[in-house]
């Protein structure tokens, strides 16, 4: 803005130099080359006070626009997709049950439908502080603490007997593992077992 200023001033002394040179000297041809050499020095300025604007105004516009690249692109960058997605999945009776986090994540994890838990046979219940959802062939139960795991067959079974995930054991912590004769799946309080044809309940 500064720069810019000097120019009309400079244009305006000028202007001025071309009255007091004419009002100052009698002689005509001495009037004329005094203000042909002011008028000369006039449209010098004025070209170059336009010269200046020019360039003032290419510069801002150059600048708003990265400014508004910067902008985009920060905003790009930030977006970020949210959490806690939830999904539509099979149920009961062809009908789709809605599952959601990490239960979900688990469901996809293992083959969703497609895989030995099958479809859903209802929704997404809140026990406790975790969530747990039902399965045609298993449970899915997650909470904060335990994070999701699996609980099938005569496991499932025998840990729906002593209270499920509300229960004395608890969440899992575990998803059933293979152990000699047959397999084992720990939760919170305790563990069961399934070996040779018989299940046991161990509590902490």
């Amino acid at each position: 803005m500064k720069r810019i200023s000097r120019r009309p001033a400079a244009m305006a002394a000028a202007i001025a130099a071309v009255g007091l040179i004419a009002a100052g000297c009698g002689d005509d041809s001495s009037v004329e080359d005094s203000v042909a050499s002011a008028t000369s020095a006039v449209e010098s300025a004025a070209e170059s006070v336009v010269s200046e604007v020019q360039t003032a105004d290419e510069t801002t516009g150059a600048e708003s626009t990265t400014g508004a690249e910067e902008t985009t692109g920060t905003e790009t960058t930030g977006t970020e997709p949210a959490e806690g997605q939830t999904s539509a999945v099979p149920g009961p009776g062809g009908e789709e049950v809605e599952l959601s986090g990490q239960i979900l994540a688990k469901y996809n994890e293992v083959g969703g439908a497609t895989s030995p838990l099958g479809a859903a046979t209802g929704d997404q219940e809140e026990v406790g502080d975790g969530q747990v959802a039902e399965f045609d062939g298993g449970i899915i139960a997650w909470s904060p603490d335990t994070d999701a795991h699996i609980v099938w067959g005569e496991i499932r079974a025998a840990w729906e007997d002593a209270g499920g995930a509300g229960g004395d054991l608890g969440f899992p912590i575990s998803d059933e593992r293979p152990i000699e004769g047959g397999f084992q799946s720990d939760f919170q309080n305790g563990s069961i077992t399934f070996v040779d044809g018989q299940t046991e309940v161990m509590q902490n």
